[in-house]
């Protein structure tokens, strides 16, 4: 099987695609699905027990705690997000990536990042933009803009499915 070259320019847009798909679609998505769900239930216990006996001073700590979390902790992530970026190497920098049986190979400009074989990627995870390559807690991302044509795609979904550790296809998530 011939190589698959992906080329893009890692850019803020970018950085935050796939920031979006890692939170929403990858390896946090359970950790964050348990915590929203915990934070949305001990609010509506405090609000039921508002109704039913009151408003406490202790009350106001659920409605400090629904507001950040779903009004405020966004934003904040993003914020945080973009500093992060501004103070990155990477930061619109072009990444090459060749991809073949053997496994990854990654460039960041003129400089190259390394090369890892599929035994280090952990898992795969295809999303409706593009993939999250895996290796530990870190990972790859690959944009679908950066394939030159459909069956490259394909190619490299089929490629990922049958060498990495794990696949999961999420990409009519959403």
């Amino acid at each position: 099987m011939s190589a698959i070259e992906i080329k893009y320019l890692w850019s803020e847009q970018v950085y935050l695609e796939a920031s979006d798909e890692h939170t929403s679609l990858g390896a946090a998505n359970t950790k964050d699905k348990i915590v929203t769900l915990v934070v949305g239930a001990l609010i509506l216990l405090s609000v039921f027990m508002m109704f039913e006996r009151g408003f406490q001073p202790a009350d106001s700590m659920a409605l400090v705690l629904a507001v950040y979390w779903f009004l405020i902790r966004g934003r904040m992530h993003r914020k945080l997000l973009l500093s992060r970026f501004q103070k990155s190497d990477q930061k619109d920098q072009q990444i090459s990536l060749l991809i073949d049986d053997d496994g990854v190979s990654a460039k960041t400009g003129e400089k190259t990042e390394g090369q890892f074989g599929w035994d280090d990627i952990s898992k795969v995870v295809r999303t409706p933009r593009g993939f999250l390559l895996y290796r530990g807690v870190n990972y790859i991302w690959v944009p679908l803009a950066a394939f030159a044509d459909d069956e490259s795609c394909e190619r490299f979904a089929a490629l990922c499915e049958r060498k990495a550790g794990a696949f999961a296809d999420k990409s009519d998530a959403k």
